[in-house]
């Protein structure tokens, strides 16, 4: 879109917001290195009023990479991480990647088959999770899966983790043992860091490999946009957008650490330990997702000092402009919008922070980030503002592949671009609207969920004869699946007993609400008009 010249949305950036960055030939363990050398003193991360420094922050990432290596992990090898946000994600997170290893970061969501699925498919060594968690683990792990266990409290004790199970680690008694200086593992930037599992282009999920190159160039890119608003040291932020979604690693991980910024830690979004955190510990930038601003906004302040919060920006779906409107008000600071996906680090477009604000775009592209908007029939690109295509993405951001995945891999990177999906326009500042979305896919409060999937499973129910599956709105979360089923002559069920059905053997949050109906709507060649379902929901 750029037409051989600057992009007209470069006119938009704000002053001192480059167009074009550097990025260092370093791995995400080497920045950690840098970041301690600078700011030994400064706190890294705070957890249940327990705060560490990032001298020691750096010390328990190479304990933990030592004590990895010492298990037989070699250069390569995936490692799951099955945590919520806490300081055990953020060390295994780390010492993975020092000790040479891939992360795996896992929604704890997950359970079944569709844990099961990510630990095969990956071909996961070790697994570290919580004392909590174990079951959902014992019922999908493979056999040669070690599994290494942690408490999660505001403290590293070695003594207050006994695994009673036979084979189990203690992640504390391993910390506690290991050596912490850095091994040393010859890798660089190249090497990949991340599997961040996610959807193709059909319903099953796929790894997206991102390097360290591509994550510590997105950290990077996402720092420069926040020039205005924070300086290196400065920055506090708001840890609760969850750490397993590549939004929360390169947005309240990477970015922080790259910048010797402090992460106030909350495994779960809970709106009474939120209000007092922002009143305690006065964090100056907070990522998130819609749901969790417009819980703040509908809050209000209630004796709460919120004034801390300088600059949010808001993904995973549409932010209303009521919401927006309502948490600067309370707050203060600025909420923007912006746009990434897994296979891009994530972040490719975020509105000006201190800038021009356009209600409902996800903004602008990002420093180095090269898009253009093509029709998705013929691939031919759309240059005419407010015309509808899919956008394509370039950049230093963008992943490798899908891991193991050739044939899904060739259909997303084509002729060095990614192709999202996604159907958007662009007006004529160079603000990009997100318009529909190839793929089916709900978005369900950051949470991806796969039509075809839900489809295929409840046909496998003896009285299903047919079924279609689709997003609804809905006022918090945005989205969430619901099931329109036609039932087999001469065969009863209930929609009670269907969701029972989906609640056996789904991810809880992947249950849809169910509808038994006579007949689904269909056009004159018999395919289904999910459209119709949907609007007849708002």
């Amino acid at each position: 879109m750029s037409n051989g010249s600057v992009p007209k949305w470069v006119n938009h950036y704000e002053h001192g917001v480059s167009s074009h960055l550097k990025y260092p030939k370093l791995t995400l363990g080497q920045v950690l290195h840098q970041t301690a050398d600078k700011y030994p003193d400064h706190t890294a991360f705070i957890f249940l009023e327990q705060e560490w420094t990032y001298r020691q922050f750096n010390e328990l990432v190479s304990k933990m990479a030592n004590a990895l290596i010492e298990l037989g992990l070699s250069v390569g090898d995936p490692v799951g991480i099955y945590l919520p946000n806490s300081p055990q994600f953020l060390i295994a997170y780390y010492g993975i990647l020092r000790s040479g290893g891939i992360a795996v970061p896992i929604n704890p969501m997950l359970t079944g088959n569709d844990l099961a699925f990510v630990i095969k498919d990956a071909g996961m060594k070790i697994l570290i999770t919580s004392t909590d968690t174990l079951d959902p683990i014992e019922q999908a792990k493979t056999s040669d899966l070690q599994i290494i266990t942690t408490v999660l409290t505001g403290q590293l004790d070695p003594e207050c983790n006994q695994p009673t199970a036979s084979g189990l680690l203690a992640l504390e008694k391993l910390l506690a043992t290991a050596t912490g200086t850095d091994p040393q593992v010859p890798i660089g930037p190249e090497a990949i860091a991340n599997l961040q599992y996610t959807g193709g282009t059909t319903g099953r999920s796929k790894g997206a490999i991102l390097s360290h190159a591509n994550l510590l160039a997105n950290a990077i890119q996402f720092r420069d946009w926040f020039k205005n608003v924070y300086t290196d040291g400065d920055g506090r932020f708001l840890g609760v957008i969850p750490f397993f979604h590549i939004y929360g690693l390169t947005t309240t991980i990477n970015g922080p650490i790259l910048t010797g910024s402090s992460i106030i830690l909350h495994s779960r979004f809970d709106i009474n330990e939120i209000m007092q955190s922002i009143n305690k510990y006065k964090p100056n930038l907070f990522m998130g997702v819609p749901a969790m601003y417009a819980a703040i906004a509908m809050r209000d302040s209630q004796g709460y000092d919120l004034s801390s919060i300088r600059a949010c920006v808001s993904g995973s779906s549409p932010l209303p402009p009521a919401v927006q409107e309502r948490f600067e008000q309370v707050t203060g600071g600025k909420l923007v919008e912006g746009y990434g996906l897994s296979e891009c680090s994530p972040i490719v477009t975020v509105t000006p922070i201190y800038g021009t604000v356009k209600p409902g775009s996800i903004g602008i592209p990002i420093a180095d980030t090269k898009i253009k908007i093509v029709d998705p029939t013929t691939g031919e690109e759309i240059t005419t503002s407010g015309e509808i295509g899919e956008l394509l993405v370039q950049g230093p951001q963008v992943m490798q592949g899908y891991w193991n995945n050739p044939e899904e891999t060739e259909l997303v990177l084509v002729d060095g671009w990614l192709r999202t999906g996604d159907l958007v326009y662009m007006d004529d500042d160079g603000y990009i609207f997100i318009a529909d979305r190839l793929k089916d896919m709900i978005i369900m409060g950051g949470e991806k969920i796969y039509p075809r999937e839900l489809e295929d499973f409840l046909y496998t129910h003896p009285a299903v004869k047919e079924v279609a599956v689709t997003g609804i709105p809905h006022p918090l979360r945005g989205e969430v699946p619901k099931a329109f089923v036609v039932l087999k002559e001469g065969v009863e069920t209930t929609e009670k007993e269907l969701r029972h059905y989906c609640l056996d053997h789904l991810s809880r949050f992947k249950v849809p609400k169910i509808q038994i109906i006579d007949a689904l709507p269909r056009n004159a060649v018999g395919k289904v008009l999910r459209r119709l379902l949907r609007e007849n929901q708002e």
